[in-house]
This record gives structure tokens, sequence and C-alpha cells, in this order.
């Protein structure tokens, strides 16, 4: 006869610390280990009706543990891959990861102020607060509510984009010497 969920709770609840002490020692933590406890109780109840034998319930709720306990480490290691492989994206794009330098005000083109307030607000906002005001991506995103591997992507993508406005605009002057550039002056007077 299957059992209800109240009979399966109060079977399983009676061996609870023998159960926390079984993940503890497999994931280190005894939060995480309540936090994998906890799922794994609400999972059971769930499926209360597939145990029918009072001796097969331990046995049935340890493979659940166990089952726990693998997804538990599977999803750390396709996050730590996942971050990894931004972290690399971001370190080979290099540029993207460094912090301004004050020589860089000097080669400014002069409008590129306005052209950089034209592209999405994140990505302005990276950019003159990072690359013209000189603060670090970590403090820009935290201030934003991004993280770091985010923000510096945006950032990447907004410098990319304001790349390609600044020559559609600007013309040959963006590609080579900017500290000569008059599109400021020419376009004021347009």
């Amino acid at each position: 006869m299957a059992r209800s969920p109240t009979q399966l709770a109060e079977a399983l609840n009676a061996r609870r610390a023998t159960f926390k002490a079984f993940l503890t020692r497999r994931v280190g933590s005894a939060a995480l280990a309540e936090d994998l406890l906890q799922d794994s109780l609400i999972k059971a109840l769930r499926h209360a009706d597939s145990v029918t034998e009072d001796e097969r319930t331990t046995a049935w709720f340890y493979r659940i543990l166990r089952n726990a306990v693998i997804d538990h480490y599977r999803s750390a290691a396709s996050a730590r891959r996942r971050d990894d492989a931004l972290g690399t994206l971001v370190a080979s794009l290099g540029e993207d990861i460094a912090e301004a330098s004050g020589s860089w005000e000097k080669q400014l083109c002069g409008c590129l102020k306005s052209i950089a307030a034209t592209l999405k607000p994140p990505q302005a906002e990276l950019i003159r607060r990072v690359d013209l005001e000189g603060e670090s991506v970590q403090a820009v995103a935290k201030a934003l509510g991004l993280t770091a591997n985010h923000a510096s992507v945006l950032l990447h993508r907004g410098r990319k984009e304001l790349r390609v406005r600044l020559e559609r605009f600007c013309g040959a002057c963006a590609q080579g010497a900017c500290l000569d550039c008059d599109c400021a002056a020419t376009a004021k007077t347009q």
C-alpha cells in the first residue's frame, strides 16, 4: 500500500539528522546541506505514492539525496565553466578590463561625448564613468546593479558601437588623428 505524504514526512523527519550529516559530508557546508535536504524532502513528498515498503523508504530517499548532490555539483561546474569562458573572453579583449588612463582625454575626438550619449543607456553610462571619468568597472557595475562580467561585456559592446558611430560621423579623422578632429565645430555650424 502506498504511503500518504504525512506518513512519509514523519518517517523521513525521524532520520533528518542522519540525512543532513550525509549531505554535509558530501557538500562540506551545513547550510548548503540543509537547503539540499529541504529540496529533497519536497521532491520526496511529491512522489510519496511511489514508495510502498517501509524498509525501502530510506534507500529510496538516499537515492534522492545522492541525485541532489550530483545535481548541485553539475550546476556549480556548469556555472564555473560559463564564468570562466566569459572571463577568458573579457581578458582576451584586454582593453575592456583596464581602467581608463588619464592620457586618453588628450586623444579624444571633440564629438565623443555627444555620440557616446546616443548609445544604449547602460553602455553610455559605463563608457562615461569608466573611460572618461576613470572609475573601475567593478565599482560602476555595483552602482548600476550589474555583475562585473556583465558590465565588462556591455562596456565592450558599447566601445565597439561607439567606434562604428564615430567612424560614420567623423569620417577619416576618427580613424587617425582625433587630436585634430574638427567634427564638433563642423557639426555646430551645420
